[in-house]
């Protein structure tokens, strides 16, 4: 059965058949009226809000200057803020996105001012004492 001598080796249905077959078709696709599809709004109320979205830009954005002089620092401090006051207002995944981001700029703000202290502190004062 390779497709070609399919009719030729298995037709059991007669010609009357096939064309009995074929002359009861309809054509429903005439009168046929198509809708759009409904537009379903956010009514729930777990839509994120401007501030949730704002602490969540600190928060990365204190996770990316995290070697940057205390600026994430400032940056985890006013996510937190935002995302805190955001989260009364509603509380979703994008304000605690946003609270976790900004607690892990805070971090790594302060092993990064720890590490430049370290690193630069120390050697400007070994050059100023001359050693």
């Amino acid at each position: 059965m390779d497709g070609q001598n399919f009719n030729n080796e298995q037709s059991t249905v007669s010609q009357d058949q096939s064309a009995t077959q074929y002359t009861s078709y309809q054509d429903n696709t005439t009168n046929t009226y198509y809708q759009s599809t409904p537009v379903v709004e956010n009514v729930s109320g777990d839509k994120a809000n401007g501030l949730q979205i704002g602490s969540l830009i600190c928060g990365i954005a204190a996770i990316v200057c995290c070697c940057g002089c205390g600026i994430s620092i400032i940056l985890g401090i006013v996510g937190i803020i935002l995302a805190v006051n955001g989260n009364k207002q509603g509380k979703n995944g994008v304000g605690t996105a946003g609270l976790v981001c900004s607690i892990i700029g805070i971090v790594l703000g302060i092993i990064g001012g720890i590490v430049m202290l370290v690193y630069y502190g120390f050697g400007s004062i070994m050059a100023i004492m001359g050693v």
